[in-house]
């Protein structure tokens, strides 16, 4: 047991330092194998992802799964569901990119800086000092010639290096300071933005309106469109309402325990059992609820089962790729299809709705003037009703600042929120246009507090991490665009 668990934690100190050691290592002459030799599984702008390299990535990704996962093997379907070869691939392409434009900067890594960062790691040392025998034994025992890790510790020290230069003085604490004060100049507003087109189901329509237009054989055309349209609305197919508890896994051991969790669980201690006994992470959580699904959204066999049984009642153990479930049907909904005869009416109605322009231009400015009434009176109730009916926008107590200068997800133009910043308090603003309501209150102005110099220097440590990654994923991005990558899918 003791032995078992001290190689556990060999296993992971090992697996720990090649997962931060991102590309393809002392004392040169122990053998002269090389990453990039062999067959090739992709070149990047002509530099080779040997086989050798691309299958040590992905198995030691593949065992960092099976240890997340309790140390069981992963099936191959698995392995394609998660796409874990292609992430592998574009992992060493990335890193590929990444050492290429290092190399043409003129970044430069030399052998004595590679020794010395070997030298301070502290998985190769005996009492404090390095040990070459405990070093070559650490790398044979995991597949590693000292050749092959002196490579991965030089490029990591090249992309560190990389790194560096995006990490350097991004933004300056006048930056951060500024941009403190525009956050917390803070105008609270309520307001409502509503589109014409939104008010066409309160136009009026006749039912002579509707029949008139349904008879005419050029509208069909337009109604079997709105009905194509619609068609999630109309066609409906059956669904579930269900509960698991799953035991990964496809042993016999596996197959004990779901059937001795079968024998105790009932429909009214269900989700306290899975919340206790799944191994579904989500599921521990939330008493191993799916929700409403439809066929399709899950595994055959478990949708063969779920479909099969009736609101109420409990499976048997059944078996998936994931491992045994046992499945709760907490409700069903039966499919529901309505042919385009029995909604025609409804169709015609808003087809209709869409032509009526004049009666939308006269809604759209008696709505208009009816929510500004409203809004001065304080009866934001009121709007939040009209505004439901018609599917529009509400801004109840949106803080504005003065550096998002947003209504939540509605971009203000610079001249609109220079209005809201310089109105008094109570003053209604009018941002619609011919074919727009867009209503906002200023409700009230505040200021908050400035950062301490210790909250500065944080935030400008923070501001310069987020800047720096971003213009990392932005250099990747556009060299990933630029490059000539050519893959060999055979050999993954």
């Amino acid at each position: 047991m003791k032995n078992t668990f001290a190689n556990k934690i060999s296993y992971f100190i090992l697996t720990f330092i090649f997962l931060i050691i991102t590309a393809s290592f002392l004392f040169s002459n122990f053998d002269n194998f090389s990453m990039g030799s062999g067959q090739q599984v992709a070149t990047v702008d002509g530099t080779p992802i040997s086989v050798k390299e691309y299958s040590v990535a992905l198995n030691r990704q593949v065992e960092f799964f099976n240890q997340m996962m309790g140390g069981q093997g992963m099936t191959q379907k698995q392995m394609e569901q998660m796409g874990i070869k292609q992430s592998v691939l574009n992992g060493l392409i990335q890193q590929k990119l990444v050492l290429n434009t290092a190399d043409q900067m003129g970044i430069v890594v030399s052998l004595d800086e590679i020794k010395n960062e070997i030298k301070s790691m502290s998985y190769f040392k005996t009492n404090g000092q390095f040990d070459v025998n405990l070093y070559r034994n650490m790398l044979q025992g995991n597949g590693y010639t000292p050749t092959q890790f002196e490579e991965l510790v030089g490029n990591d020290l090249k992309q560190k290096k990389l790194d560096e230069l995006f990490n350097s003085t991004l933004i300056s604490e006048n930056y951060v300071n500024d941009m403190t004060r525009f956050k917390n100049n803070q105008v609270t507003v309520q307001g409502v933005k509503i589109g014409r087109q939104s008010l066409s189901p309160l136009v009026s329509i006749s039912e002579k309106e509707i029949n008139d237009f349904i008879s005419k054989a050029e509208n069909q055309k337009s109604l079997e469109t709105a009905y194509s349209d619609n068609l999630t609305k109309y066609n409906k197919p059956e669904e579930v309402k269900a509960r698991h508890i799953l035991i990964s896994g496809e042993d016999s051991k596996s197959l004990e325990k779901i059937k001795a969790i079968r024998s105790k669980v009932t429909v009214k201690n269900f989700s306290e059992m899975a919340k206790k006994e799944t191994q579904d992470p989500s599921g521990k959580a939330n008493g191993g609820d799916l929700g409403w699904f439809a066929n399709g959204r899950m595994v055959p066999e478990f949708e063969k089962v779920a479909f099969g049984m009736k609101k109420g009642e409990i499976s048997e153990p059944v078996k998936t790729q994931f491992g045994y479930h046992i499945i709760l049907v907490e409700d069903k909904k039966a499919a529901e299809i309505k042919p385009l005869e029995s909604v025609k009416t409804e169709l015609a109605k808003i087809e209709i709705q869409k032509t009526k322009a004049q009666d939308l231009d006269k809604l759209l400015k008696s709505t208009g003037e009816e929510i500004q009434a409203l809004l001065a009176k304080n009866d934001f109730s009121s709007v939040e009703s009209i505004s439901k009916k018609v599917d529009g926008q509400i801004y109840k107590n949106i803080d504005v600042n003065q550096f998002e200068q947003s209504l939540t997800t509605t971009s203000l133009a610079p001249q609109e929120a220079d209005q809201i910043f310089k109105a008094k308090d109570n003053t209604i603003l009018n941002f619609g246009n011919p074919g727009t309501i867009f209503l906002v209150k200023v409700i009230g102005h505040k200021t908050g507090a400035e950062k301490t110099p210790d909250e500065l220097k944080a935030e400008v440590g923070n501001q310069n991490q987020l800047y720096s990654r971003k213009v990392r994923e932005e250099l990747i991005k556009a060299l990933n665009n630029k490059a000539k990558i050519v893959t060999n899918s055979s050999l993954m």
